[in-house]
């Protein structure tokens, strides 16, 4: 849910962020939520190829991935504005390409997120359709809360920057209960032989 509320934050901003780049009409929007599209698609590509190449170590995977975006987060307001004076000499297409490139990363590791954790719970024996269901609910709930926080409070009190940094925050606490959640379960597949 955590990282449901974070991507949705992230999109809202970085998009106020762009529209300074492209201005405010539909084929801006379309730009830009192409580019989330895009990205989202090729990280559940990428989330599925690494779920089959690393089976073992899924929740640590999770884990850096939700640190990457949280760095990344951090970063991408004078990130974007650095990236937005650099190539405001650009015509559209040139823009579309560095923003694409810009916004690969993060994206990526959002698409990621969603097929390693369900390979994950997959994997503990649970039943795909009800894993997808479950992780989808959350997620979507996650996304419906952050449209209401970002534009009623995030925006309000914090501007762009401090609601990246809430976004960010967000993904490492969710990192965090992730590294609780390995540990614990460390400790149940390796007990203490002194206890």
């Amino acid at each position: 849910m955590l990282s449901g509320v974070a991507a949705l934050i992230y999109q809202v901003v970085w998009q106020r962020l762009l529209f300074t780049l492209f201005g405010v009409n539909i084929e801006s929007v379309t730009l830009i939520v192409s580019i989330f599209m895009f990205g989202l698609g090729v990280g559940a590509i990428a989330g599925g190829w690494l779920s089959d190449k690393f089976p073992k170590t899924l929740p640590e995977l999770f884990l850096w991935i939700e640190i990457g975006i949280a760095i990344f987060g951090f970063v991408s307001v004078p990130l974007i504005h650095y990236v937005g004076n650099a190539a405001s000499g650009l015509n559209t297409s040139g823009i579309a390409a560095v923003v694409y490139l810009l916004l690969f990363f993060p994206t990526l590791c959002m698409g990621a997120t969603l097929p390693i954790l369900v390979a994950y719970l997959h994997r503990g024996k649970a039943k795909l359709g009800s894993s997808v269901g479950l992780l989808y609910t959350f997620n979507t709930a996650g996304s419906a809360l952050a449209c209401f926080l970002t534009a009623g409070v995030l925006f309000r009190f914090f501007g762009l920057t401090g609601s990246v940094w809430f976004a960010a925050c967000c993904n490492l606490m969710t990192g965090l209960l992730v590294f609780i959640y390995c540990k614990k379960n460390s400790h149940k597949d390796n007990p203490d032989p002194t206890n």
